[in-house]
């Protein structure tokens, strides 16, 4: 299993011999003052759920309290829930843990902080551990190093990615199989919505958008207004920002727990021969033409009329009530939509899955449903009884806290 070491993300076997655990008040402070440095960069300035959970969790663990570290008692104590709130519909506590878990990779991928005390928090489990600096400069183990040629083998690709987020895909690539954990472990609905791309021998492409492909007009306005619109926050962030390597690292994540072949392309860089080589991920909405193309034929699809994006529905098109308004500040966005889907695509005669939003915090909303096994059980309540194989689309609402993707909610979905 491919796991990023070096700064600070361990395989389950580092874990048991690499981890440290502090015994003096000094060695505690020591984990404090790390604590301290991780919340004051910019992953977790700026928010306030992100570190609270961090804190809490580190602390309790010094204290030697891990056993109050579980998903409903973090809802409470944290969160603030009420006792018997449901886990289900309101995953706050791991959709949490994931986003803190991002933020601190992003961290010790800084080479400024490579030789920091490391704070991790482990995948599926909510207790961190902890690494002394000195730890850093050990050698890989073999795990690590058997997994470097299928990076290697990916690089060619990432080497047409902007250079700046180069370190962010490797990143996702290393990342991805330490979400393979959690998919193995409870895989059955999983690989049954997956099975059309999991099962066919071809290489599987993952097609991520591209901002220069979004709305070309804005791409003149090189000097953002103090206050820019969430139209011009898109165009000029939304280059494999953090939203667009977290759905590639859930998404991979899945292909890479299966050991299937894939290889990452730009929307851009993406030409119709190569997507019909095999099946297709594709990934963002309005900034990635083959999305817009592939779904002009389904019942939920995207528009840009100027003032708002939204998804259509082409049996209503009308309705305009699964809209984000361009205009407002990033700052005053509550919610965003996203379409989600798995079908057949008789333009590509290729099987396709799709996690599309209108902005960033959708499309990494439908990466989190198409990688959570509960949320599919949730997608196939209602589906024919043979759904592992049918077509379908559903449009998804998720609320954006301080920026960022919350608890997301199934509208509709068309099975055919």
């Amino acid at each position: 299993m491919a796991v990023f070491v070096e700064r600070g993300i361990m395989s389950s076997a580092d874990r048991a011999s690499g981890s440290w655990r502090p015994q003096s008040d000094s060695e505690r402070q020591q984990v404090r003052d790390q604590l301290e440095r991780l919340l004051s960069s910019p992953g977790f300035v700026n928010s306030q759920r992100y570190p609270n959970l961090l804190r809490f969790v580190v602390e309790q663990t010094l204290m030697g309290q891990e056993d109050t570290l579980k998903e409903r008692l973090l809802g409470i104590d944290v969160f603030r829930r009420s006792p018997d709130y449901d886990t289900n519909q309101d995953p706050v506590v791991r959709l949490s843990a994931a986003e803190v878990r991002k933020r601190i990779a992003v961290y010790y991928q800084q080479p400024e902080h490579q030789h920091e005390l490391v704070i991790g928090l482990n995948p599926g489990s909510y207790i961190p551990y902890f690494r002394p600096a000195s730890h850093l400069t050990d050698p890989l183990p073999p795990v690590v190093q058997q997994a470097e040629p299928s990076v290697k083998q990916a690089s060619p690709l990432l080497g047409r990615l902007w250079r700046p987020w180069a370190a962010a895909l490797l990143l996702a690539l290393f990342l991805a199989g330490g979400l393979a954990w959690y998919i193995s472990a409870r895989p059955s609905v999983t690989e049954q919505f997956w099975s059309p791309v999991l099962e066919s021998p071809y290489r599987v492409t993952l097609c991520v958008g591209t901002p220069d492909t979004f709305n070309a007009s804005i791409a003149s306005d090189q000097n953002l207004a103090p206050s820019p619109t969430l139209e011009q926050k898109i165009f000029h962030s939304a280059r494999l920002g953090p939203a667009n390597v977290a759905t590639l690292i859930r998404l991979g994540g899945i292909l890479e727990g299966r050991h299937r072949s894939f290889r990452l392309l730009l929307a851009s860089q993406a030409s119709f021969p190569m997507l019909r080589e095999g099946p297709v991920v594709l990934v963002g909405a309005l900034d990635n033409p083959w999305t817009m193309r592939l779904t002009q034929n389904l019942r939920y699809g995207f528009a840009d009329d100027g003032q708002s994006m939204y998804v259509v529905d082409r049996k209503n098109p009308s309705s305009r009530q699964w809209s984000v308004n361009l205009k407002q500040a990033p700052s005053s966005q509550s919610g965003d939509f996203a379409v989600i889907a798995r079908y057949n695509d008789t333009t590509l005669g290729q099987p396709v899955v799709l996690a599309a939003g209108l902005s960033s915090q959708g499309t990494e909303a439908a990466g989190e449903i198409l990688s959570d096994p509960d949320v599919l059980k949730e997608l196939f309540k209602h589906a024919p009884g043979n759904w592992k194989k049918v077509n379908l689309e559903a449009v998804v609402q998720t609320q954006v806290i301080d920026g960022n993707p919350g608890p997301s909610r199934i509208l509709a979905v068309e099975y055919w």
